[in-house]
């Protein structure tokens, strides 16, 4: 027994293990992912970035409006 687990050669698992913890084949094609993904990932996050100061340019006129009168209810408390 000892021989096949440095080989390599696992007993196979067990349904309650596959179905809590899923197979060991899914958890290699899982690692494999994250490369082909990874330059999708990072352009979408540069997009959202990009939507997000643009939106806060936008937003700008409207804070330098309300926040006079924010200014005063602090005052008030």
């Amino acid at each position: 027994m000892e021989e096949d687990e440095k080989r390599g050669n696992h007993f196979s698992e067990d349904p309650f293990t596959r179905m809590m913890f899923g197979s060991k084949a899914m958890d290699t094609n899982k690692e494999n992912q994250p490369d082909q993904n990874s330059s999708n990932d990072y352009e979408e996050l540069m997009n959202s970035i990009d939507q997000l100061v643009e939106s806060a340019k936008g937003l700008k006129p409207y804070f330098q409006k309300f926040y006079p009168m924010i200014e005063q209810l602090w005052k008030k408390k």
